[in-house]
C-alpha cells in the first residue's frame, strides 16, 4: 500500500513537472513570437532594456535608426556629420567618435564628386566597422545606380549591420526646380538593387527674401502620399525630409503625411543662410512625437534649444500654435462608416482630414439633442487636384443634422446643410418621411481664390442657424484668426414633426470631383 502510495505521488509530480515544463514553453515561444512581431516593424517596438540581450536578430540596413542608437526612443538624440565627402571630412566625423563633439550618424551630403580625393567604395570601406549610420543623398540617376551596385556588393561581402538612408528630393516642392532624380526611376531601381534600407524622401525647395507665407502645400504632401502608396514601399522606415525654414506654415500637412503612412517619421533638415525663427523649431518639437521627428539642425543655437525645451516645447511656441490648440482635430471622437475597401477615401490625423469620396463619410461617436448652446464648426479647403469641373449643387460638403438613420451612405435621413464649392449655401431635408413637409433655403456667398470655407451650424430645435465665412488665408499659421469681412448667415425654419431625440452629427464628402481638406472640425457647447 506505501509502495502504490509513492507511485502515485511520483506520477502526480511527474504530471505537475509536465505541466509546468508545457506551461513555460507555451510562453516562451509566445514572447519569441511577439519579439519576432515588433523586430518586423523595424525593430521601433522593441523596448529598449532587450536590445543587449537580443544578439539572435539580425540588423540590416533597413534597421530602425533609435534602434541602433539606443537613444530612449528619441530622434533628436541623433546627430549628424554633414557632407563628409572627403578623406579630410570623414576622417573628422570619427574622429569625434567617444568625445563631446561625437557625431552619432555622418552623412554623405552628396555623392562624391569627380574631384573628391576618394571613391564611394572607399569611403564605405572606412565606415562599416563603425558604429554609425549612413545617409547617402543623391541628385542623379547615374550616380544613384552605381552607388547602390556597390553598396549591394559591400553588403554581400560584409553584411551591413547599421542604418543606411538613400534620399533623393523626388518631387518638386516651395520655391524648388524640377527634380533631378525621376521618381519612378529611383524606386524601380531601389526596388532591384538595395530594397532593404530606409528611404529619405524630400521636395526640392528654393529661397526667397520673405518665407511667411510659403511651406509645403496640402498638394505637395497629398503628391508625396500618392507616390509611396503606388511604390509600395510603406511596408519599410520611411523618412520625409523638410526645411526648417519653410515648417512654420506646414505643420498640419507633414503631421497628416506622417500620421497616414505606416513606418514613416520626418527629418527637419535647417539649410545654412536661411533666416528662422526659434519657435518655428519649438512648434514642430511640440507637435510630433520625439520617435517621430530626426533634427538636421548643424546650429549651435538650434542644438542648444532642442536639448534643453524638446520636451517642454509647448512653453516656447507662438500663442497662435495655443490658439490652434483649442479648435485642432480630434479623430478619436469621430468614426468611420460606408465602404470599408475604399481605404484613401478618409485619411485623418490629429491635424486635420481628406475626405476624397461620397461613399464613405464620418459620423460623431457621442450624440446630441437640438438646442442653442450646441453646435458644429470647421474649416474646410476644397483642392481640385483632378482639375475637373465643379457641379453647382452638388461639389462640396455635407453636414447633417438629426440623423435618425445613415447606415448607408445614399439613404441619410435627417436635415442636410451644404457648402458648396462655388459659394452655394443651402439647408433642406435629405430622406424625410412623406409626412413632413419638404423645406429648403439657399444662398450663395463670394468665394476666394483658394476655395476655403469656415463654417458653423447650430440646430435651436425650431431652426436651423448656418453661418459661413469666406476664408482668404488657408495655409499660414495666421489663418486660425477668424475673418469676418465676407460671412453669410442662413436660416430654416425646421418643422415640428421632426425629431428632437439625440442624434450624432455627419460629415461627407458630396462629389469626388473635389477632396476637402477639414480642420477645426469639432462640436462646441456655449456656456
Amino acid at each position: 500500500m506505501a509502495q502504490y502510495q509513492t507511485d502515485r505521488q511520483m506520477i502526480r509530480l511527474s504530471n505537475i513537472y509536465r505541466g509546468c515544463r508545457k506551461y513555460f514553453i507555451f510562453h516562451a515561444l509566445a514572447a519569441c513570437a511577439v519579439l519576432y512581431l515588433l523586430y518586423s516593424f523595424g525593430g521601433a517596438l522593441i523596448p529598449k532594456f532587450l536590445i543587449p540581450h537580443m544578439p539572435f536578430l539580425k540588423f540590416g540596413p533597413d534597421i530602425n535608426a533609435l534602434i541602433f542608437f539606443n537613444v530612449n526612443n528619441d530622434a533628436s538624440k541623433v546627430t549628424w556629420a554633414r557632407a563628409a565627402n572627403s578623406r579630410e571630412a570623414l576622417e573628422k566625423a570619427i574622429a569625434g567618435q567617444g568625445t563631446p563633439h561625437q557625431k552619432l550618424l555622418p552623412v554623405m551630403g552628396k555623392p562624391p564628386q569627380s574631384e573628391s580625393d576618394f571613391q564611394l567604395v572607399d569611403w564605405l570601406q572606412k565606415i562599416k566597422y563603425l558604429n554609425k549610420g549612413i545617409k547617402l543623398d543623391f541628385s542623379s540617376m547615374d550616380a544613384l545606380e552605381i552607388s547602390l551596385q556597390r553598396l549591394k556588393e559591400m553588403d554581400m561581402q560584409y553584411p551591413i549591420k547599421f542604418p543606411v538612408w538613400i534620399h533623393a528630393d523626388v518631387l518638386p516642392g516651395p520655391h524648388g526646380g524640377p527634380v533631378q532624380v525621376d521618381p519612378s526611376r529611383f524606386f524601380q531601381t531601389l526596388k532591384r538593387m538595395f530594397p532593404k534600407c530606409t528611404v529619405s524622401l524630400g521636395w526640392t525647395t528654393g529661397t526667397h527674401t520673405d518665407l511667411s507665407q510659403s511651406g509645403y502645400s496640402w498638394n505637395s504632401v497629398m503628391d508625396m502620399y500618392e507616390l509611396v502608396k503606388t511604390w509600395r514601399i510603406d511596408d519599410q522606415p520611411i523618412i520625409f525630409q523638410a526645411r526648417l525654414s519653410l515648417i512654420r506654415n506646414s505643420v498640419p500637412q507633414l503631421k497628416w503625411l506622417c500620421d497616414n503612412v505606416a513606418h514613416s517619421a520626418l527629418n527637419v533638415l535647417h539649410v545654412e543662410g536661411d533666416s528662422v525663427l526659434s519657435e518655428d523649431l519649438m512648434y514642430i518639437a511640440y507637435r510630433f512625437p520625439p520617435h517621430g521627428v530626426f533634427f538636421d539642425l548643424n546650429h549651435k543655437r538650434f542644438e542648444d534649444m532642442l536639448y534643453k525645451y524638446r520636451h517642454f516645447s509647448k512653453e516656447k511656441v507662438s500663442h497662435l500654435v495655443s490658439k490652434r490648440d483649442e479648435v485642432v482635430f480630434k479623430p478619436k471622437a469621430w468614426v468611420k462608416m460606408g465602404f470599408y475597401i475604399q481605404q484613401d477615401s478618409i485619411l485623418p490625423s490629429t491635424e486635420a482630414l481628406v475626405l476624397t469620396s461620397p461613399i464613405v463619410y464620418i459620423v460623431t461617436k457621442s450624440t446630441y439633442r437640438p438646442t442653442e448652446q450646441i453646435y458644429i464648426q470647421g474649416r474646410v479647403q476644397f483642392l481640385n487636384r483632378k482639375k475637373d469641373l465643379a457641379r453647382d449643387w452638388e461639389t462640396g460638403l455635407n453636414i447633417y443634422l438629426r440623423t435618425t438613420a445613415y447606415a448607408r451612405f445614399d439613404h441619410i435621413v435627417g436635415i442636410k446643410c451644404f457648402l458648396g464649392v462655388n459659394g452655394e449655401i443651402e439647408i433642406k431635408g435629405s430622406e424625410l418621411p412623406a409626412s413632413i413637409p419638404d423645406f429648403r433655403k439657399t444662398a450663395r456667398l463670394t468665394t476666394s481664390a483658394i476655395s476655403c470655407f469656415r463654417f458653423r451650424i447650430t440646430d435651436t430645435g425650431d431652426q436651423v442657424i448656418f453661418k459661413v465665412a469666406t476664408v482668404h488665408d488657408c495655409h499660414t499659421l495666421e489663418g486660425v484668426i477668424p475673418e469676418e469681412e465676407n460671412h453669410l448667415t442662413l436660416t430654416a425654419e425646421i418643422p415640428p414633426k421632426l425629431s428632437h431625440d439625440q442624434h450624432p452629427f455627419i460629415v461627407r464628402m458630396e462629389d469626388n470631383k473635389r477632396q476637402a481638406v477639414i480642420d477645426e472640425l469639432s462640436i462646441k457647447h456655449e456656456m
